[in-house]
Parts: C-alpha cells; structure tokens; sequence
C-alpha cells in the first residue's frame, strides 16, 4: 500500500467529556478540531498492577474517552495506542489509492491496542496485548536474556496512551485524541509472542480430529473441545496482527442432501458458521464475529467461495449474531482468513496455503 505519513503532534489539554451535537438534520464534518476528543485520565493510574503471559488469560484494563465532533452522535470504531514516549507519537496515513485515512502507530515508537469492545468509548483492552507491546517498544520481543536485563524486569513502569477513532467507510473520519494519559506503574511480565486464535463455530468439522462443531455452546466449559478442534490461529509470519487462518469442512444440511426437498433460497438448507474471540457464551456479543444479519440468518457464499469470498464483519452488536452460509450436499473443505482489527472475512473452497500481501490474503 503506497502512503503518505503525517506526523501528528498533538499538544494535551484539560481533561472531560464532550458529545457530537445532535441536530434536526444532522450532516458530517470531518473533526480536524480534536479538541473535542480526549482520553480520560485513568482513575488507577498511579496503582501498581501487573500484566498477564498467557493468552488465554481473560485479564483486562480500561480507558474511557469522548466521541470527536463528527457533527452527529456517530457509530464508530475506537481503539488505543501505546507508549513509552510521553508524546505517545502516531501518524495519519493517507492511501494514494483509496484516498483511505487511518490513525497508525509510528514503528518502534509506539504500538496499536486492539479495543476488545470496538463500538464503545469505554475501551476494554487485554492485559497480555500490553505486555506483548510493551516488550515490543523496550526491544526484548522473545528474548528472556534481554528482558531480564532491561527496566522492565526492574519494576514497574510507565505507559503511556492516545485513543483513536474513525466512522467505519468514512473517509477522513480517523482521528487521535489531543491528549495522552498515562499508567504509571505497570509491572510487565516476560511474555512470549506466541500465535493468537480465534474460534469457528457452526455446520464445521475439523479436517484432522473429525470432530464436528454443530454449534456446540460457545462457554468455557467446552474450552478444551474448541481449542483442540475449533481455534483459527495467526501464521507464525503474521504473529501480532490479529489475521486469522484455518481450514475446515463444511457439513451439509440434512435437508439440503435430498434433491426432493432443497431450496436454495431456504435459510435452515445452507450450512452456516461465525466466529467467536473469546468462548463468551451466546449473549456476549462484544466477542462475535457475525455477517450483519439476524440472529441464525445467513449471508449466501455459495456462489462466490469458489472464488473468494470478501465481505464485512460486525460485532458488539446483536448482528454480530448473523452467519455465513452455503448450499452445499456433500462435505466441502474451505478455507479461511479473518482479518479482526480490519472486519473483514476472506472464504475460498478447498484446503490452501494463504500468504500476505500487507493484510490482503493470497490463496495457494
């Protein structure tokens, strides 16, 4: 991707909280004032605590920040940056293809936090992505004997945050927050990059244990069955990125193997799948992945996973309910390849090797 990057320095200001204006007839405006979007000073900043090694660990800590001045109550996408540079830098990068503006963090200098809840301003993020960045900025990634030697095995630390925010398919719409907060005690613990994973559920089997999915409960009590059978993981060359790949097979419908009775327009006739985060049972909708429709509704793929498959995600929302579905009659193998941070979904039919072309997938 060709870019442009500016480099944003951005001076801090009073701390509170300021709404989009509600109008009769609201119209966008791109928020080039970000005095209205700030970061709220954590209420525990100056409290010791430490991060977790494990990715499995469910430990979390928040940041809060206000909405910029998009002219309206917007639905939009918020995450963090991380630092240890009281500048917290960031950058815009403008796409000379697109025209496509993002909030990105500047390499070596600081790290972007995924927001567990991207919908809400009251962030959620997990405690071992912080110590996955924090590791990253002291150098010491995967390296015991130069972690052991730094400051971060010395103590706690200090880290130092922006928020950022955009309107999803809304050019020009990114934007940092005028000013940075910080933890000021932050005990890191040796933490090993290892791949993350998601989770698949639905009319799906694992191609290697045969075990099948049939939308077993998405709880903790079947943690070990979805670990071993259901994880989708990060390539060992794309660790940190959050792009997830695997391959399964899809099960036909009962109903959609008698040629008597199939429809293609019938929703119960397709077989289906979503995805999960975290295993956070059926009504947390902040770790679902779904396609936008309703609950147990399906976007019809069948005619174009042949090819690939691109759509969008949604999540936090009870559309994050919805599936991916297709006709088929007998159990068909695919692959596929989801981008969390991007919401995006990449399906194609059959077993393949996917490598990268920045985030956008090549099917071998």
């Amino acid at each position: 991707m060709k870019k442009i990057s500016i480099i944003l320095g951005l001076a801090a200001v009073a701390l509170g909280f300021t709404s989009c204006k509600q109008e009769d007839e609201p119209q966008y405006k791109v928020p080039t004032d970000n005095t209205t979007f700030i970061i709220s000073t954590p209420a525990m900043q100056n409290v010791e605590f430490e991060t977790v090694t494990e990715n499995t660990d469910p430990a979390t800590f928040n940041l809060f920040c206000s909405q910029p001045d998009y002219g309206f109550s917007a639905v939009c996408e918020y995450a963090a940056i991380v630092s240890i540079d009281p500048e917290c830098p960031v950058e815009k990068v403008i796409d000379e293809e697109t025209g496509e503006t993002s909030i990105q963090p500047i390499e070596g200098k600081s790290v972007l936090l995924a927001n567990s809840t991207p919908s809400s301003a009251a962030m959620t993020f997990k405690l071992y992505d912080l110590s996955l960045a924090m590791m990253s900025l002291y150098g010491v990634s995967n390296d015991r004997p130069g972690y052991d030697g730094s400051d971060l095995a010395k103590g706690p630390v200090k880290a130092y945050f922006r928020a950022i925010c955009k309107i999803k398919g809304i050019d020009n719409s990114a934007i940092a927050s005028n000013n940075v907060v910080s933890l000021n005690a932050v005990k890191v613990q040796y933490t090993e990059k290892l791949p993350a994973w998601i989770y698949i559920l639905g009319d799906v089997t694992n191609l290697e244990t045969g075990v099948s999915n049939g939308f077993l409960a998405p709880g903790i009590n079947n943690y070990d069955i979805y670990k071993a059978n259901f994880a989708v993981y990060e390539p060992l060359d794309m660790i940190g990125e959050k792009l997830y790949v695997g391959s399964f097979q899809l099960d036909p419908k009962e109903a959609a193997m008698d040629p008597n009775t199939i429809n293609p327009e019938n929703q119960d006739h397709r077989a289906q799948f979503r995805f999960m985060t975290e295993l956070g049972g059926w009504s947390d909708t902040s770790v679902m992945l779904g396609s936008g429709l309703d609950d147990f509704w399906n976007e019809n793929i069948t005619d174009q996973w042949a090819n690939v498959f691109k759509g969008t995600m949604v999540t936090g929302t009870d559309k994050a309910k919805g599936n991916w579905g297709a006709l088929i009659t007998t159990p068909t193998s695919f692959t596929v390849v989801v981008d969390v941070p991007g919401l995006m979904l990449y399906v194609k039919e059959g077993v393949h090797t996917v490598t990268f072309t920045g985030r956008t997938p090549d099917f071998n």
